[in-house]
């Protein structure tokens, strides 16, 4: 399958793509650090902020397996016109946005730019196919509110053979601007015969009409972004065909909006190290008891993201420091040895699971890591001309990392340019050199792995052939794409072309931390949300079991200290609403995931100090508590509008049943070099997030309450993503939160428009008085009004039949 392979794309030309919006002051630019700086030796500080890597690239329409590099002249920028106010100097190329200075191998390929007046700009893209233009609109230098949303659409009159383009413009709910304030900027797309002129706006300033003969019988894009006289929305796109028919490119597939989604650390499914083959995911093991996929189906499972499975420096560690995760890539086209079973091509047995997945009618997402690789990779060893010792020790889990220096770079190497660098050594502690200049930068500047470099083209040709045969040729379904924020975004819009080419219900997911809408714009259908709905369960959880106060986690943006001030349920539905204040559009969805692979489980949140780790010492009554409370947070997550994720093992009690990937007393990952627990290690003692399952011993009650919400889930329209959420003021202290879900307007409904949900956190079951207008019968148990009051053990759902009269009178806990 991978001798065969042959990259290809949808893209026709060089155009670098859809027109931009961007503010006054907010360049398009690519930093060199990652969450990260490593600064020893050189005596500067270095504050790098997370997100908001982007460059102006040129498309390729043929894609190469093994990219040669691109000749300097082969693509050259210039402008071509900007507003009065502008002095025209608006373009650069691998700015220095630190003290620490840029490598720049002077290809000037991918252009960076920043508006200095209001307007608009034509730029100038000469490559091998022809001159392309592109139009960059600039609103004004920015001001500190909720940005507006926008979610384009638009439908056609064959009478008048006129489009009407509709923006359904929107402030923020806690904006304080005016609605006169808010307007919409339309552009065409430069590629399309369509011209801007051709788009005349409405009088309200919110719409446009198109003439379908202004299309000269082509498709044509119609681009927008909303303006409310302090920030700019989430652009989006219209697609308007020659016979009246429109298409919505942004939009998530549509099975999205009511699946659910289960994360598995794969080397941790079958309960014992090294035991985890794609023939136990598929079959499960009789020895320890695992299930394979039918699991899954039988849980209610839509879709299963597997953390990498491509080779590793990691996974060929003995004790890597955090397990066997995949995240340090040595080969894009291939997959790990150790998953195959014995005598098994290891592509062929991924391939035996998509199969498996498909066959169940469940999506395989794919882990895709191109922010960085591992730097035992042929394309980054390669490029190493002079060192000492061996690669295997510049990981700290193998080795002593001093032992290897890299003493010269081959600049003439074919790939050394695919890297990002900076022009200074990066020092060891006593000042000695350990990587010669121009070393290279990695995720959150980490050695052993580097960063790629998207001022690069041949890089991106690469990087988009990896993208094509994951989901061409092999026909995973999904990719969740790691630290997102470490890519540029227009890579990821590129992408999303090549994959929705292959595949038109394809999804994208990003991982952005803290979750950024502005990935919304052409580029992904969901997101994590990791500091928002997460957090705010972990915080909860903590706050409700009495928990000591988490240890602090510094000003990393990936791990960033929790806010501590929440210990009401209100808070997880809180941080659902917040999203539309951040600007995310109504048809961005974002996960309701309550653990993952870098945080901590939530049972062992509520039940196990993170510091003095002891699962023996953990009373019944204790983990009794902690499994009630996970119970709340996934009713919570299945109930309000967001993606239900589960993180593998959840539905068993991995937490109190598991084992840790510790090995022993001898082990030593995940302490400090005092011996003391390291909380923030993603291996520990004590630690559940990446643990082997328990497939003999489980909570028969907890597996049986997650398939059942999962199924109502399924049921009940109302409850799924696009629907709408209102949340009731029950008049209590009571930890017991209520909300009023409705089901998304102009489609078919299965089962009621309207629910009311009340999820109770309590330690015992809560006595709720309905307002009139609500059924009593609750629709996940099935258990209906008992005199007077219904009583809700940890969620309950009724269907709303009229208007509400009043709001639900929680009367406290059952003793």
């Amino acid at each position: 399958m991978t001798d065969e392979f042959r990259p290809r794309t949808p893209v026709s030309s060089s155009h670098p793509g859809a027109p931009r919006f961007v503010h006054v002051g907010e360049p398009i630019r690519d930093p060199a650090f990652v969450l990260a700086a490593d600064t020893t030796g050189l005596d500067v500080d270095v504050d790098v902020e997370p997100g908001g890597r982007d460059g102006l690239a040129p498309r390729l329409p043929d894609l190469r397996r093994e990219p040669r590099n691109y000749d300097p002249g082969d693509f050259e920028w210039s402008v071509l016109s900007v507003p009065p106010a502008s002095d025209g100097d608006v373009l650069s190329f691998a700015t220095s946005t630190t003290p620490v200075p840029r490598h720049d191998a002077e290809f000037d390929h991918v252009a960076e730019f920043e508006a200095d007046a209001p307007g608009r700009y034509r730029l100038a893209l000469d490559a091998p196919d022809g001159t392309h233009e592109l139009t960059v609109h600039a609103f004004p230098a920015p001001v500190e509110a909720p940005p507006p949303r926008l979610e384009l659409d638009a439908a056609f009159d064959p009478g008048s053979g006129v489009f009407r383009v509709e923006s359904n413009a929107a402030l923020a709910p806690e904006s304080d601007a005016a609605p006169d304030d808010l307007g919409v900027e339309f552009l065409a797309d430069d590629r399309d015969p369509l011209s801007t002129d051709a788009v005349e706006v409405g009088d309200d300033g919110l719409s446009a009409t198109v003439q379908v003969d202004a299309l000269g019988g082509e498709t044509c894009r119609v681009h927008a972004a909303a303006y409310d006289g302090r920030r700019a929305s989430v652009a989006d796109s219209v697609e308007l065909h020659p016979d009246g028919t429109v298409g919505l490119p942004n939009r998530p597939p549509a099975w999205l909006h009511d699946a659910v989604i289960y994360q598995i650390f794969p080397r941790s499914w079958d309960g014992r190290r090294g035991a985890t083959t794609f023939e136990t995911l598929i079959d499960g093991d009789p020895e320890t008891g695992a299930r394979g996929v039918d699991h899954l189906a039988d849980l209610g499972v839509d879709v299963v993201w597997l953390t990498p499975v491509l080779p590793a420096a990691s996974v060929e560690a003995e004790r890597s420091g955090g397990g066997p995760h995949g995240y340090d890539t040595t080969d894009y086209f291939g997959v790990a040895a150790d998953l195959a079973p014995e005598g098994t091509d290891p592509l062929e047995a991924y391939v035996a699971f998509v199969d498996a997945c498909h066959e169940r009618g469940i999506r395989v997402c794919f882990d895709l890591v191109v922010g960085h690789a591992g730097h035992r990779i042929d394309e980054f060893a390669s490029t190493v001309a002079e060192s000492t010792g061996s690669a295997l020790d510049a990981d700290s889990s193998d080795g002593d990392e001093d032992l290897f220096r890299v003493l010269r770079w081959d600049e003439g190497a074919r790939t050394f340019d695919w890297w990002d660098r900076v022009a200074v050594p990066r020092y060891a502690r006593d000042g000695s050199v350990m990587d010669a200049a121009p070393r290279a930068t990695g995720f959150a500047d980490l050695r052993s792995m580097p960063n790629w470099n998207y001022g690069n083209v041949a890089a991106r040709e690469f990087l988009l052939g990896v993208v094509d045969f994951w989901s061409r040729e092999v026909g995973v379904d999904g990719f969740r794409c790691d630290i997102a924020f470490g890519v540029q975004h227009s890579f990821w819009r590129e992408v999303r072309e090549v994959v929705r080419a292959n595949d038109s219900e394809f999804f994208l997911l990003d991982e952005t931390i803290p979750n950024d809408p502005a990935f919304s714009e052409g580029q992904f259908d969901a997101h994590v949300d990791t500091l928002g709905f997460t957090y705010a369960a972990q915080d909860l959880v903590r706050g409700l079991s009495d928990r000591r106060e988490p240890p602090a986690k510094g000003d990393d943006p990936q791990n960033g200290p929790h806010p501590r001030e929440n210990v009401h349920p209100d808070s997880l539905v809180e941080a659902v609403l917040e999203r539309r204040n951040r600007g995310h559009p109504d048809y961005s969805l974002l996960l309701n995931s309550i653990e993952n692979h870098d945080e901590h489980r939530l049972a062992n949140v509520a039940a196990v100090d993170p510091r003095a780790p002891d699962h023996d010492d953990v009373t019944d009554e204790e983990w009794d508590r902690a499994a009630g409370l996970q119970r709340a947070c996934f009713a919570a997550a299945v109930t309000l509008p967001g993606v239900p994720t589960v993180y593998y093992g959840a539905e068993l009690g991995i937490s109190r049943y598991g084992t840790g990937r510790v090995d022993g007393s001898a082990d030593g990952r995940g302490l400090t070099p005092d011996g003391e627990v390291d909380p923030h290690a993603d291996v520990r003692p004590g630690g559940r997030q990446r643990a082997f399952v328990n497939w003999r011993t489980y909570d028969e009650e907890q597996l049986a309450f997650y398939a059942r919400l999962i199924d109502r889930y399924h049921a009940l329209d109302a409850l799924h993503v696009d629907g709408g959420l209102e949340l009731l003021d029950v008049g209590t202290d009571a930890a017991v939160t209520c909300f009023v879900r409705t089901a998304s307007e102009g489609r078919e409904t299965d089962g009621p428009a309207s629910v009311l949900v009340c999820v109770n956190f309590e330690v015992t079951p809560v006595e709720v008085d309905l307002p009139a207008g609500v059924d009593p019968t609750d629709l996940v148990s099935g258990a209906e009004r008992r005199g007077s009051a219904v009583f809700v053990d940890t969620v309950g759902v009724f269907a709303i039949d009229a208007p509400l009269d009043g709001t639900p009178v929680v009367r406290g806990p059952l003793g």
